[in-house]
């Protein structure tokens, strides 16, 4: 019991520690605030990687429709190139805005531009002025503007402005209240003009923050502001929740519910490729105003044509040309860094659509890792036999649930971690085929100890395959127990000196032995001269009859061999070594095999009556002047499985022992020429049975005497005259009801 509780403790604790460690990974931070802050992202320390999953299922889920008509005025190289290097007078801004919403009739505008105080040169600064004047005049003209601030990206400094107040982050003590950097009066002021912010976290702009407390003020994004004048709702009336923000109507309902990561960040979702965007050039625009001013009738339908594409849309008005350095890698658009301004405009979508990103609780995601990895550490550790089908499953379960993870997130905008739970998996499975393989080593090698001096190479890796383990007691299963002995052994004993006698035994037991393996047989044990073995166990063998029998006919072989070889060798070996021959006895039936002894030292064998009959039929070859006998039982297993068997039936006898009677065959060889070789023998042989089955005793003495003709000629004893001798001593006897002979009183 203790064994099979620590077997299933181990991969239980591993397993438990494997997605301990991913849960970690997964959960404890590490995406860096400024120099010397972290802080604890979604996705922990995984956020690389799980971020390139996530746009893998944007490039999966592909486009979404547009819920705003957002339309992009680049700052371009086309700009760049024809009005000068950035940054350009400030009037420019002023002259497009006035020609988007006087001539295009759009309903707000973003500039992705920090127009501080900060960015007026000091040279051409009366010029610089009077553009930031003109600029302030048009967005208090047309009043939903909003304009970017944003806070550095450097550590705290002693101004004003400083890094994000993030509400995650620890602040100190008596710290100054810090300000986005943002443009001041004219180009905003008490009545005029919308400030929002422009701050990103993370790989690719993946995290935004969604507000920031500065004192009694509260800052909001670009993307928020623009939706909220869109709605008409002044950013007074959002709430900001703990895990929420809402924008409520004038009713009080609930315009949109915004979830927010760790209280602060907001996912954006995105809803196309940069360049499957409307967009159009700074300069085109001021094209097309100067020609609705300036050109002819022609030129000024073209320019108010070009206007009306962007009626009652949202622009977004930012920095495109690479060299401004305002460019990442964004989803849906490959690897090919895009503009930032894109940021807004997908949040823009986000806020509009509710489609907003969702995660998991902790605890879900926990559940996930756990699960994921327990479920490919126990495919891994079950039985062989199941082994295929388990890791079949396993497998088909990986891909199911990153299948789950892009289904899940394509159709309802949820993101499921993918980086732990597969992670968790492949270790749990790497670490219980690791562990598995140390128990097979060790399962094999108790097993080889035990059985690899008499099993055959074959029957070990199977029981290794199985998981059979060596252990004390039996079961009772059908087997066929081998007997050999070789015959008239004293006698050579005698003639040889021990070093002779080793020499001569280590090699007919060595062939034996092979005979008894290379057929699938076990070698139970040596008993001087003699050779126990069993057929059928430990593992099941359908055939094992048949397979004693060749077992027994490749004994026949081997020694057959021996013998040439030895008489080859001249007068190293006495005659009767020349002439050595071997007994053999087989039976079929239910017996108790295993390892049979104490738990200090045992062995593997067989025990019952079909062991002691197996082991009389051995005995009782003698008589009958045969090589091989067999039980009834044993031959009608073997020909069933092996129909090129060739034998004799004998007689039917009472062994020493046993009080029912068996059938006794002798197994004359194998295949069409030995059956073709035997068949007058075995035909005279059955012919002269009859006559004795008559209780016609002289008349069977003839027959067999006859049938002894046909006998190996060799032979001085054989089963036809040993016939012929048991007719002799019957005359005068009256037959049995069944033709039973006792071999106890022969």
């Amino acid at each position: 019991m203790r064994g099979k509780s620590s077997q299933i403790g181990w991969p239980i604790l591993i397993f438990a520690a494997t997605c301990l460690v991913w849960i970690l990974l997964s959960q404890v931070a590490l995406l860096p605030l400024r120099n010397g802050n972290l802080f604890l992202g979604p996705d922990g320390a995984l956020g690389f990687l799980e971020h390139q999953t996530i746009n893998a299922r944007f490039s999966v889920r592909g486009p979404l429709p547009f819920a705003e008509n957002i339309i992009y005025v680049n700052v371009d190289a086309e700009a760049i190139e024809t009005l000068g290097n950035f940054p350009w007078s400030r009037e420019t801004f002023a002259v497009v805005l006035d020609a988007l919403f006087k001539r295009g009739g759009i309903r707000s505008a973003g500039l992705d531009f920090v127009f501080s105080p900060a960015g007026i040169p000091q040279l051409g600064r009366a010029e610089a002025e009077a553009g930031t004047l003109a600029l302030g005049k048009t967005v208090r003209e047309h009043g939903n503007v909003v304009l970017a601030a944003g806070f550095s990206a450097e550590s705290r400094t002693s101004g004003p402005s400083g890094a994000f107040p993030f509400v995650f982050e620890p602040q100190r003590k008596g710290e100054e209240v810090r300000l986005p950097e943002m443009p001041s009066f004219p180009i905003v002021g008490p009545t005029w003009g919308h400030i929002g912010l422009i701050n990103t976290l993370g790989e690719g702009a993946q995290f935004i923050p969604f507000f920031a407390r500065c004192g009694e003020h509260t800052y909001f994004p670009i993307s928020l502001q623009l939706a909220l004048l869109g709605w008409g709702i002044d950013d007074a009336q959002v709430k900001v929740g703990v895990n929420e923000m809402t924008v409520p109507d004038a009713s009080g309902k609930p315009l949109a519910s915004i979830p927010l990561i760790l209280g602060q960040l907001v996912e954006p979702n995105w809803f196309a490729a940069w360049d499957d965007n409307p967009q159009t050039s700074v300069v085109t625009v001021l094209g097309a105003d100067r020609l609705a001013r300036e050109g002819t009738d022609e030129e000024k339908a073209e320019a108010a044509q070009f206007f009306e594409q962007f009626r009652d849309a949202v622009v977004l008005i930012g920095p495109t040309d690479p060299l401004l350095k305002d460019v990442s890698v964004m989803p849906l658009s490959g690897q090919q860094p895009v503009p930032r301004v894109s940021i807004h405009g997908n949040l823009l979508q986000t806020i509009t659509s509710g489609r907003f990103l969702q995660r998991p609780a902790v605890w879900v995601n926990v559940l996930l890792i756990t699960a994921m990895g327990f479920l490919a550490g126990s495919a891994a550790l079950v039985p062989h036999r199941w082994s295929g089908t388990a890791k079949i499953s396993s497998i088909a379960a990986l891909f199911l649930y990153i299948g789950a993870a892009f289904l899940v997130f394509a159709k309802w905008d949820i993101i499921i971690p993918m980086v732990a739970p597969v992670g968790a998996a492949l270790s749990c499975a790497f670490l219980a085929t690791a562990l598995q393989l140390s128990r097979e080593q060790q399962q094999k090698r108790r097993i080889q100890e035990l059985f690899g001096s008499y099993v055959s190479s074959a029957v070990v890796n199977e029981m290794v395959e199985k998981n059979i383990p060596p252990q004390t007691g039996g079961v009772e299963v059908e087997i066929t127990a081998f007997f050999s002995d070789i015959v008239a052994f004293s006698p050579i004993a005698e003639e040889l000196p021990p070093t002779g006698l080793v020499e001569l035994m280590s090699e007919y037991l060595g062939q034996g032995t092979a005979a008894i393996i290379d057929a699938g047989g076990t070698l139970d044990k040596y008993v001087g001269d003699a050779i126990v073995s069993i057929f059928g166990a430990p593992l099941p063998c359908a055939d094992h009859a048949a397979a004693a029998c060749r077992a027994a006919l490749g004994l026949q072989a081997g020694q057959a061999f021996l013998r040439e070889r030895w008489i080859g060798e001249g007068q190293r070996w006495p005659l009767r070594v020349h002439q050595m021959a071997s007994r053999i006895g087989l039976h079929t039936g239910p017996a108790i095999v295993g390892n049979i002894g104490s738990k200090l030292r045992f062995n593997y064998t067989m025990m019952g009556d079909t062991v002691n009959l197996g082991q009389r039929l051995e005995a009782a070859a003698a008589p009958y002047g045969v090589e091989i006998l067999v039980s009834g039982e044993t031959h009608d297993a073997a020909l069933r499985d092996d129909p090129s068997l060739v034998f004799r039936a004998l007689d039917r006898v009472l062994v020493p022992g046993r009080s029912q009677p068996v059938d006794v065959y002798e197994l004359l060889g194998r295949g069409e020429d030995c059956a073709a070789s035997s068949a007058e023998k075995i035909d005279a042989f059955a012919r002269a049975r009859e006559i004795y089955r008559r209780g016609d005793w002289g008349g069977a003495r003839e027959a067999f005497l006859s049938a002894a003709e046909r006998e190996h000629p060799d032979s001085k004893s054989n089963p036809s005259l040993a016939m012929a001798a048991r007719c002799e001593k019957l005359q005068g006897q009256v037959p049995t009801a069944d033709f039973v002979f006792s071999l106890t009183k022969s």
